[in-house]
């Protein structure tokens, strides 16, 4: 007996020596891995994570370490990895899903009208500045439109003082439609001869350059004599509409003021980006060489607040009909432009990288349709202002001269060249033929393989109206067009295309559901600005429903009906919803070259993840519009986080 006790108080000893090695060896493990800084920075807890990968796998909880994803799994397999220093983020049991794309959009082009604009009095005070301010003319008609835009010219010269820069919108009426109609054609622009030309603008300002845009982001636009001397020595060329709201804000107004410009942009970001969800957006920078270093400059600072994919690219040439890298050419068409710029796709850092070159409004002279429209079209050759805003579009069957078209030969010169091209204007069911025309004859030629093209996933943008025999010829291709939704309603574009050719067209437009049926991947995007401002710096012509609500596009590929006048658009073209997420997750991500790093949550990639107020996938479909962003996150750092949250 007495030896059983021994043996007993024997065992227990060891185990008790035993338990304290253990320990010790566990404390020092621990010790040794806080040193190391091996634990998760973060771990998101008590969530609906949908890693939208190639399964679709939800799971509870995951763990960011480095600004990449760790593990993901259950709670306490993630709460298991933390350590002392480990921010533990609550998901609540909501939604969380992958940051949003936004394939097209333009930030430093919304930032004029929104903080010059809506915001002027704010930002002329915060920086000092009074040129740092838009001011309107606005009227019902055009007499007082003219009336106000002397008025105001005149107390906007007197506010910034005599040599400095005065910026005007002239809108008329009270929506972008009626304002067209009102504002627009009072431009010496596009063919019109309307009274607001240079000299005129010269008798209100003479002692000040001076800019007046009209009613959009697309709007005509005028300068006087001053603008155009100051633009030709600070940018060496004359700009206007889109260029002039990119370049005079960031180019001129707040050339050498680094700070301001940063803060500025940031500010845009945030609010506009962040804010709705988007981690990502895709664009180019308009000719305003500043942008690329305003960005560099936050990147360097660790201080830019959402990834941008870039885009070599181009515009119209100060509104006129050239829109391209023409830069000159020793051998045909083949523009040194792209013999020497190289393939540098996808690369870049985790906040800047290249997506590919882009001759944006590449269409100018082969915009054509095989459409049939309700009345004849009007004699006589039609511009490319008159096409987007009548809907009217000349007959492909009358044949088109592809190579009088500068961009059609210089697209087909970055295709020759290997390049990736991308955000090409997709406005006509004739320009996706012309593409078919350089890949079919590029194929035959044996000037790029089939496996080339489609490894550069060409991607198109707007794309209002698609025949539906072309759907299967992109996927073959493919292709990656990008859908933005507004553009097919309205005066202009896909709404002006239907008014002029009726509703048996329906079937064209946008076709999303059935590009992705033949095996394509469609992306989502806005190509608008998302935060509500007057109606008087709007941008685009989107239903006011969506004025700050990136749900609410998202919404409309799903149910196919726009909230403002209840008209449903080809219902059977609507997105299930895992497959509506992808398009504004992963598709982006493909579309943006940069799959291998966002776009879904999946272990390795960069913590780029939402967490939304309703579940996207629970809620009744004509409800997503009421969805939140809660809480937007970068790399695992929090950039947004909503109030209540």
């Amino acid at each position: 007996m007495n030896q059983i006790l021994e043996v007993r108080r024997i065992l227990l000893f060891a185990m008790v020596c035993f338990c304290a090695s253990q320990m010790a060896t566990a404390q020092d493990l621990a010790r040794k891995l806080d040193l190391l800084n091996a634990y998760p920075e973060l771990i998101v807890v008590n969530g609906k994570i949908s890693t939208i990968d190639a399964s679709n796998r939800e799971v509870q909880a995951m763990a960011v370490k480095s600004s990449r994803i760790l593990a993901l799994g259950t709670n306490d397999e993630i709460r298991f990895l933390a350590g002392p220093k480990t921010e533990v983020l609550d998901a609540k049991g909501r939604r969380v899903l992958p940051g949003l794309i936004d394939g097209h959009t333009h930030p430093h082009i919304w930032a004029a009208e929104h903080w010059l604009g809506a915001e002027g009095d704010f930002t002329s005070k915060q920086y000092n500045d009074p040129q740092l301010k838009i001011g309107y003319a606005l009227g019902n008609d055009q007499a007082e439109v003219l009336r106000s835009l002397e008025r105001v010219a005149r107390e906007r010269a007197q506010q910034v003082g005599p040599g400095k820069w005065i910026w005007l919108t002239a809108f008329g009426g009270k929506s972008l439609p009626e304002s067209r109609k009102i504002a627009s054609p009072l431009f010496e622009f596009a063919g019109a001869s309307g009274p607001i030309s240079t000299s005129y603008l010269d008798t209100l300002a003479p002692n000040n350059p001076m800019m007046v845009l009209a009613t959009e982001a697309i709007g005509p636009s005028a300068n006087n004599t001053r603008a155009k001397e100051e633009m030709k020595r600070l940018l060496g060329r004359e700009v206007k509409t889109l260029q002039a709201r990119s370049s005079i804000l960031w180019d001129v107004l707040l050339k050498g003021r680094p700070k301001e410009a940063t803060d500025l942009l940031k500010r845009e970001l945030l609010q506009c980006l962040a804010a709705h969800g988007v981690t990502t957006f895709g664009n180019h920078y308009y000719g305003a060489p500043s942008i690329m270093a305003i960005y560099n400059d936050m990147y360097s600072r660790k201080d830019m607040p959402v990834r941008w994919a870039w885009y070599v690219g181009s515009l119209f040439d100060n509104g006129g009909s050239r829109a391209g890298f023409d830069m000159g050419s020793d051998t045909g068409d083949l523009p040194f432009m792209y013999r020497n710029l190289g393939d540098f796709r996808s690369i870049g850092n985790d906040y800047i990288w290249n997506a590919g070159v882009s001759n944006e409004a590449w269409e100018v002279g082969f915009m054509c349709t095989q459409a049939k429209p309700l009345k004849p079209p009007p004699s006589g050759p039609m511009n490319m202002l008159s096409m987007i805003t009548s809907g009217v579009q000349p007959d492909c069957s009358k044949g088109v001269d592809y190579e009088a078209s500068e961009g059609f030969r210089n697209v087909r010169a970055a295709l020759r060249s290997g390049l990736r091209v991308g955000y090409l204007h997709g406005y006509s069911d004739g320009t996706y033929d012309a593409m078919f025309r350089i890949l079919d004859d590029g194929v035959a030629k044996g000037e790029f393989t089939l496996e080339q093209i489609r490894a550069g996933r060409i991607s198109f943008e707007h794309n209002p109206m698609i025949r539906p025999d072309q759907v299967k010829k992109m996927a073959h291709y493919n292709m990656m067009p990008g859908f933005n939704g507004y553009q097919v309603q309205g005066d202009i574009k896909g709404g002006a295309f239907l008014k002029a050719y009726g509703e048996n067209y329906m079937g064209w437009m946008a076709p999303m559901k059935s590009l992705m049926d033949a095996g394509a991947h469609p992306v989502f995007n806005t190509d608008a600005h998302i935060t509500k401002v007057p109606y008087y710096a709007k941008d685009m012509d989107y239903p006011e429903q969506w004025e700050g609500n990136i749900w609410g596009y998202i919404e409309f590929f799903v149910t196919r009906k726009m909230p403002h006048d209840g008209i449903t658009y080809n219902r059977a073209e609507g997105m299930d919803r895992v497959n509506m997420i992808r398009a504004a997750t992963i598709w982006g991500a493909e579309q943006a070259m940069n799959e291998k790093n966002i776009g879904s949550l999946e272990v390795g990639k960069l913590a780029d993840f939402i967490i939304i107020d309703k579940d996207f996938f629970a809620l009744p479909e004509d409800q997503i519009h009421t969805i939140k962003t809660l809480l937007t996150s970068v790399g695992g750092n929090t950039v947004y986080r909503d109030a209540n949250y």
